[in-house]
């Protein structure tokens, strides 16, 4: 009796412990101020999210989103399935095939793991919708697809995101959040903006990269 009463009673602490903290997170406001006269992309910039878990599912990549939408830029997100690979990558590839068929496009971001999970198909597919893609890493992350992948047909930027350590609470249910997906190679929340010592620095480094696809967007119209 004791046994059950311990399993369910750590069970009620870890389902609120998942519950508390993405609440928190989600509701975490960072204020900041509009950086003026910013030029904006035609193509809208697409955010896709990673594996997802009780730990980790809402508002996946926090502030960014939202700071590139108040400075004009028309930000969509593509939610996945939470965990399972196969029914992710067969989600994203149904996605490309509707977007080419309507003939939209979009620029694509993405977190490393992420990348490295529809590496092949993108690096294959050469969808016209996929203007360009930007993928977000820590610094010194090994990338295991340098050498094995042929060149990417789209063009594509790696944004490199300083590592610092997040709040006590944050940390503890990443960790959670790592078991529960099986997977040790997710972002850290350093680089999906969930650290909020560091969110509006790495928000402004992808500021730079969407005026600069803003930049092609411009020379590609001429």
């Amino acid at each position: 009796m004791d046994v059950i009463v311990f399993s369910l009673s750590l069970l009620v602490f870890i389902l609120g412990l998942a519950i508390f903290s993405n609440r928190a997170r989600a509701r975490q406001e960072i204020p900041f101020e509009l950086k003026p006269n910013c030029l904006l992309t035609r193509w809208p910039l697409l955010f896709v999210t990673g594996p997802r878990s009780l730990f980790y599912f809402s508002k996946y990549w926090n502030i960014y989103t939202v700071f590139l939408a108040e400075h004009g830029y028309e930000v969509f997100t593509l939610h996945l399935p939470w965990k399972n690979a196969e029914q992710r990558k067969e989600r994203f590839r149904q996605f490309l095939e509707q977007q080419e068929k309507n003939q939209r496009r979009f620029h694509l971001v993405l977190d490393a793991p992420t990348m490295e999970e529809f590496s092949d198909l993108l690096a294959s597919r050469r969808s016209l919708s996929v203007i360009s893609i930007t993928e977000l890493a820590d610094v010194g992350a090994e990338d295991p697809r340098a050498l094995s992948l042929k060149a990417y047909p789209i063009p594509k930027e790696v944004i490199e995101i300083p590592a610092s350590s997040a709040s006590l609470l944050l940390e503890l249910s990443y960790s959670l959040h790592r078991q529960s997906t099986k997977n040790k190679k997710l972002a850290s929340l350093n680089v999906l903006g969930a650290n909020t010592k560091t969110a509006l620095e790495n928000s402004h480094r992808l500021l730079t990269r969407a005026q600069t696809l803003a930049e092609m967007d411009l020379r590609d119209s001429l």
